[in-house]
């Protein structure tokens, strides 16, 4: 449960900070640039996603030390998930976060914000969550592999749908 709340946290203080940092660049930009800036990016992250252009995005690809756990049974997990949840200490599987961060920075209020990073978060904990009800033999990476492709186009369906009821709101 800690780790879960931690990765709530993390992925609420990244959207903190890039609603902070977004409200200085926003302002000299129209509302037409900043859109625009949006669909560069989510169409070359999805070329990118979907195999047909390569680049690398700005990723730390260690995953977090298992020293975190030194703070005990509830610190340590609270502390592996917020570093986990801020998605800046470890991978991620799609680069659909990166353009739903580069949303919040150039067009959330701060109350928006925050609804996406408490969703970045609940997502981390799905996956995680889901993990445990298989075995440690790799079933769950086996089921993950096997589905990839449609989860793939599924998440990408509902992430673009939502971006455009924002864009059209």
């Amino acid at each position: 449960m800690a780790f879960c709340a931690g990765l709530v946290v993390g992925g609420m203080l990244t959207a903190t900070a890039l609603v902070v940092v977004g409200s200085l660049i926003r302002a000299p930009l129209p509302d037409a640039a900043r859109w625009t800036i949006v669909a560069v990016a989510l169409t070359a992250v999805l070329l990118r996603d979907f195999g047909l252009v390569r680049f690398t995005l700005p990723e730390n690809r260690r995953l977090v030390p298992e020293s975190v756990f030194r703070l005990g049974r509830h610190l340590g997990p609270l502390q592996f998930g917020v570093e986990m949840g801020t998605a800046v200490r470890t991978y991620l599987p799609s680069g659909l976060p990166y353009v739903g961060g580069l949303v919040v920075l150039l067009t959330a209020s701060f109350p928006a914000a925050l609804c996406a990073g408490v969703g970045f978060g609940i997502g981390r904990a799905l996956m995680t969550a889901s993990n445990l009800r298989y075995g440690n033999d790799g079933e769950w990476d086996h089921e993950w592999v096997k589905h990839a492709r449609s989860l793939a186009i599924l998440m990408t369906v509902a992430f673009v749908i939502t971006l455009l009821g924002l864009y059209l709101s």
